[in-house]
Order: structure tokens, then sequence, then C-alpha cells
């Protein structure tokens, strides 16, 4: 084999460790997904949500563009809480919201639980005691995103494609080491 093509095939097998991790990268986003999806791993318990009081001071639309993603839509209302020099929170609603509903809350007193781990994810929000937004409704739809995230990973295709990635890169790390040591002999015998 001449040394240009085998210096091409060094520099192209010297990328397969990529494929070799992509394969049980897959496979663990699919286990990741399927165990998120059952039980109540989609959502956070209401005892571990905060409780945020005050005065919907504003709300808008907030769409997040991503480069190789779907784009991402929510609501983001304002909350200025009760508490004299307390700063106002953003609180995240979904976009599956009725866009009247949130634009009703503006200048409503709210009692809000969200999950501040998830960059403040509303749950609940009620206007005099009477919940407008359910904790239970909120429940439901995180649970079935969990569920069809999970179903699109878990197809056979997936573990196909994880197979042969994993396959394509053990293959392409074991002709790199191969085709380096033919390449270290061949300058050695020139050299000698």
């Amino acid at each position: 084999m001449p040394g240009f093509v085998r210096k091409i095939l060094i520099f192209i097998t010297g990328y397969a460790w990529l494929a070799l991790l992509a394969g049980p990268g897959m496979i663990g986003l699919s286990l990741y997904s399927g165990w998120k999806a059952e039980g109540d791993h989609a959502y956070t318990a209401r005892e571990s949500l905060q409780s945020v009081a005050g005065t919907v001071t504003g709300a808008s639309e907030v769409t997040v563009k991503r480069k190789r993603r779907a784009t991402k839509k929510y609501y983001e209302i304002s909350v200025q809480p009760d508490t004299a020099g307390a700063e106002v929170r953003k609180l995240r609603i979904d976009h599956g919201t009725p866009q009247e509903l949130v634009a009703n809350l503006i200048d409503e007193k709210v009692t809000a639980l969200v999950d501040h781990g998830d960059n403040d994810l509303v749950y609940n929000v009620a206007v005099g005691g009477k919940s407008v937004i359910s904790y239970e409704a909120t429940k439901q739809r995180l649970q079935a995103e969990a569920e069809s995230s999970a179903k699109s990973f878990s197809g056979a295709g997936a573990w196909i494609v994880a197979a042969f990635l994993t396959l394509l890169g053990a293959a392409g790390v074991w002709a790199n080491r191969k085709l380096r040591a033919a390449d270290t002999a061949a300058q050695q015998l020139s050299a000698a």
C-alpha cells in the first residue's frame, strides 16, 4: 500500500473512537429515557416543589432556537413576591397552556408551585385559592413527554444503530492500530 494512502487511512480511522463511544452512548441514552419514563422519575413530587406567592407583573412567550434541535417555546411570567424587597421571579409555563389563560394572570395575585431545579418550571398556579393550572395536568404532561422520548430511543432501530456504531468503532480502532504498526515498520525499513 502506498504511504500516502496509509496516512489517509490512519487519519480516517483515528476518529473511530468517536463511533466506539457513540454506540454505548446511544444505549445509555435509551436506558436513561426508559428509566425516566417509568414510575415517578419524569416529574417532581409535590412535596419537593417551592411555593412562590405574589403578583404577576408581566407575561411573555419565549422561543429558544437551537442549532441542531427543534425550536422550544414556553411562556414566562414575572412574579413580584409579596415579601418586601424581594426580586421579581421569572417562572416558566408550558407552551401547551392556552395563551389567554397566561394573559389573564397579569395583575393577579397568584400562588405557584415551581421546580427550582428545572429553571422554575411551574407545576401549579392558583388564583384566589382556585387552581388555574393544576399539578395533576402538569404531572401527566411531563409523564407523557418522558414516555414519548423513551419510545423514540428504545426502538429496535436505535439498538441496531448503536450496535453497528460500536462494531464500526471497534473495527476502526483495530484497523488504526494495524495501520500505525505497518507505517512504523515501513518507516524503519526505509530508514535502514
